[in-house]
Formats: structure tokens, sequence, C-alpha cells
């Protein structure tokens, strides 16, 4: 190029042609410049993007985000977990306040025996009840329509399942995917679902703050770890599936006999709770009448663990204000007409009650 460039010149001195000869050589070594400029700048360019390229893939590979494994299986609106080989399903109460915020409490809402907890949850009215304060509430289902709650009843009694270690480890996740108070951890349910809730009283009492339950009794005797623990139960006088007087007609129409230990009655039951959470005196120290009520208990027991027995004078087995029908054999159970919640007594007594 530079030689091209000395021939024209020379030839522009020896000629005197004009100078635009000159300005086309000029021209055209600049733009030859340029070009081997541009090339090499292209070649840098193209360098950085594909690096830049690279970098990016890398990074887009490096930041996809890991699905999170779950604890449980998710199964319509219910949550499932394995215990023992056995699939066991709850499905949960959640308003939205308890997502953030302050932490709320924990019920657990027990089905009774035949029944599930859809069947449950629309009778028991504890998610409305405990709007207020935005609890969380769960309801678990029993195996065979029966909890291993003492000495009766049912598949799960003669199976010896562990339904409290299900229910422990429900409550663990419940903590864990909620922001639940766990110094307000609460029991509650109906019939069999009474029992068991007794029973997590009696077994778990280091877990639960309190337990309020309707329509049976503690069906085990008093564990070596219970430490007293406020307890209600509420029972209708009109009952004929768990008579108020004695629990061993229930026991006899599913071929179980409790023993001398563990046979109760609804008052039976509170001075057994009196023993248990060390109450002084011999009678109790809460009398209330009212319409279609009334209240009695202890109040002077040990760590605050008040007993109270609510005596429904025109309730039979159905504590609640809707119907009751099983799925599993059709079995109705009318709902009480008189207008109280019994649900709402149960809620006011053990909600006041923390770890």
């Amino acid at each position: 190029m530079k030689k091209i460039s000395l021939i024209l010149i020379t030839f522009l001195l020896i000629t005197g042609v004009s100078g635009s000869y000159g300005y086309f050589v000029y021209i055209y070594d600049n733009d030859n410049s340029s070009s081997e400029n541009a090339i090499i700048s292209d070649e840098i360019v193209e360098e950085e993007q594909s690096e830049t390229s690279q970098n990016q893939t890398v990074s887009n590979e490096t930041e996809e985000p890991k699905e999170e494994e779950l604890p449980f299986d998710v199964v319509g609106i219910f949550k499932c977990i394995e215990i023992d080989s056995e699939q066991r399903c709850w499905q949960t109460h959640e308003p939205s306040q308890s997502i953030s915020g302050s932490s709320v409490p924990l019920v657990v809402d027990l089905h009774g025996y035949g029944f599930n907890s859809t069947e449950h949850r629309r009778i028991s009215d504890f998610d409305e009840i405990t709007s207020d304060e935005n609890a969380v509430v769960i309801y678990p289902d029993a195996l065979d329509f029966s909890w291993n709650s003492g000495w009766c009843c049912g598949a799960s009694k003669d199976q010896e399942r562990d339904d409290i270690g299900f229910i422990l480890k429900m409550i663990d996740i419940a903590i864990d995917f909620h922001n639940i108070d766990d110094t307000r951890i609460y029991a509650t349910g109906w019939s069999n679902g009474c029992a068991m809730a007794q029973a997590l009283a009696n077994k778990a009492s280091d877990v639960f703050a309190s337990v309020g339950c309707m329509s049976w009794y503690l069906l085990q005797e008093a564990d070596n770890s219970y430490s007293p623990i406020p307890i209600i139960e509420l029972h209708g006088i009109l009952d004929l599936v768990i008579p108020y007087a004695s629990d061993v007609n229930g026991g006899l129409v599913h071929g179980h006999v409790p023993s001398l230990e563990t046979a109760s009655g609804a008052i039976q039951n509170m001075y057994n709770w009196k023993e248990m959470n060390g109450c002084n005196g011999n009678f109790p120290d809460v009398n209330e009448q009212n319409t279609f009520y009334s209240v009695q208990g202890f109040n002077d027991c040990e760590n605050n663990a008040q007993v109270r027995l609510v005596t429904l004078n025109a309730h039979g087995h159905n504590p609640y204000s809707e119907d009751a029908q099983q799925e599993s054999t059709g079995t109705f159970l009318p709902g009480s007409q008189v207008p109280i919640s019994t649900s709402q007594i149960a809620w006011e007594f053990i909600s006041q009650h923390s770890k």
C-alpha cells in the first residue's frame, strides 16, 4: 500500500496534474486503514458478546430456583404424610392474617367415630368461631373412621395405631408452615374425637395448653408424663350413645368393657381430671346455672389447670346445632335446636390459657 502511494505522489509531482489525485490517494489510504480497524473492532465486539453470552448462560443455569421439597404430599385440599406405612391426611383452615404479623393459635379438631374430617368441619363451626383470633384449625382424618383413644373403640384401637404420633407430627408440620404460637396449641373434638383429645392431654401435656371437647371421657389411666393442663368437657343429659351417667353402655355396643379404673361418666370424668390436676377440695368450687346448661368444676389446681364440666340440659349425643350424617353408614344424629354454641363455650375456656 505504501509503495503504491509513493508512485502516485511521484507521478503527480512530475506531471503537475491537479491535486485531486493526491486527495484521492489520501482517501484511499485512510479508508483502507479504517476498514482494517473496523474489522479488528468487530472481532473484539464479537469476542465480548460471545463472552457475555456464555456468562449469561452460566448465570441462568446457576440462578434457576430449585423446587422446595415439602415434608408432605398435597392431595386436593389435604396434606398427607406416611405413618407406619399408612397414609395419614388432614385439612387446614388458615385465615389470611395468620400468614404474616403476630403468631396465632393452633386448634386440632377431631371428628367422631364413623365420621370424617369434612363432615366434622361442616358441623363443628370452629373455622368461624376462631376467626376473631385468626387461629389456624387443622382437621385430621382417622383411619377406619376411628381413633385409638384408649379402651374403646374400632379398628384403630384393635390395631393399636399410633394416632398420637400422627397428630404430633402433623402439629410439627403446621408450626413449620404457619405462623403458630406454640404456647397456644389446643385440642377439641366430638365423641371418639373427644376421647382422643383427652388422650392427647394425658400423653402430650407438654404440647397442649388446654383441651375442650364434647360427648366422651378420658378412656385411659393417667400417664406418668402428665403435667396438669386445663380441661373442659361438655355433655348432654339426653345422650343415648355415650350416656351422661356412664360410658359402659357405649363400650358394650362395640364389644368393649372398661376396667374399673377407666370406666367413667360425665361427673366421674370431671373428678378424674380433678385428681390428675391436683385440685383442692372435695366438692366443686365452681357452680353456675344457665337456662340451657350448667357449669361445675375446680379452680384451685396445680399450674392453674382448671377443670370444668358443662352439663347440657337439652342435648343428645350431637352437641352441635347442625345435623350430623355419616356418609359411611348413613347414621343420622340431629343437631340441637337450643340457641347456644357448644364450640363457642369450649373455645372461650381453652383460648384463655397458654403455656
